[in-house]
């Protein structure tokens, strides 16, 4: 059930949300955090997780396709990853659109790389996929988001590179973390971490927080999770 209200009432009382519908910089932050957090909690344990740092290009690339307030996958994404997520009159949440994506691991068998019949796992998969490791987000208040009815849509698209999700691989290899590290790369919090890149414009470290599938999910006139 919907609540009349402006959509600028909707703004303000949507808390750490800019009128736009922008990421703050602490968003920005739990994002990657959050990806790290749950990369490093895989079970059974990753031996070759990448930590995962922002990417400013892949940002304003999720950004701009956030502002087509279309619900589907980016057609012109070209070799980039992609996770959507959105959520209807609350302001973006970003801990719950990380609850929803990692929640697919219960549908998920890592030994078979196989997702249960009629479920997703493509959000989980491209979430703890190994080799990505670097991620930028973007989000956009939407009064209409293109192929979903309800109105008053706030929008979350995450790009990925290297992009996750190829068809028949195991997302992660599985043994004791950091012991297949490629080269030159140092263990921290049981991820492998490169050097910074000059491209990071955020502080993505853990210490604040201890081929494409078709699909969508809708929750109860709240929340929008999809992969397609």
């Amino acid at each position: 059930m919907h609540i009349s209200c402006s959509p600028l009432l909707l703004l303000l009382l949507a808390a750490t949300v800019s009128p736009n519908g922008a990421l703050s910089d602490d968003e920005k932050r739990a994002l990657v955090e959050l990806h790290n957090l749950y990369r490093a909690q895989v079970s059974p344990p990753a031996a070759d997780m990448l930590h995962m740092r922002w990417d400013e290009e892949l940002a304003a690339f999720a950004k701009a396709y956030a502002q087509q307030c279309v619900w589907g996958h980016n057609k012109e994404r070209g070799r980039r990853g992609e996770n959507l997520f959105a959520i209807t009159e609350e302001g973006m949440d970003v801990p719950l659109a990380m609850e929803e994506w990692h929640h697919e691991r219960e549908h998920y068998n890592l030994s078979a790389a196989t997702c249960d019949q009629g479920q997703m796992c493509g959000h989980y998969t491209q979430l703890v996929w190994a080799k990505t490791e670097r991620i930028g987000c973007g989000s956009h208040f939407c009064e209409k988001l293109q192929g979903v009815e309800e109105i008053n849509i706030q929008l979350l698209v995450c790009n990925y590179e290297p992009p996750g999700n190829v068809k028949g691989k195991r997302p992660y290899q599985e043994g004791t973390p950091c012991s297949l590290c490629p080269s030159g790369y140092r263990c921290e919090n049981s991820l492998c971490g490169a050097e910074p890149s000059v491209n990071s414009g955020l502080n993505s470290g853990l210490g604040h927080i201890g081929g494409p599938l078709l699909g969508l999910l809708l929750l109860p006139s709240l929340v929008l999770a999809g992969i397609f």
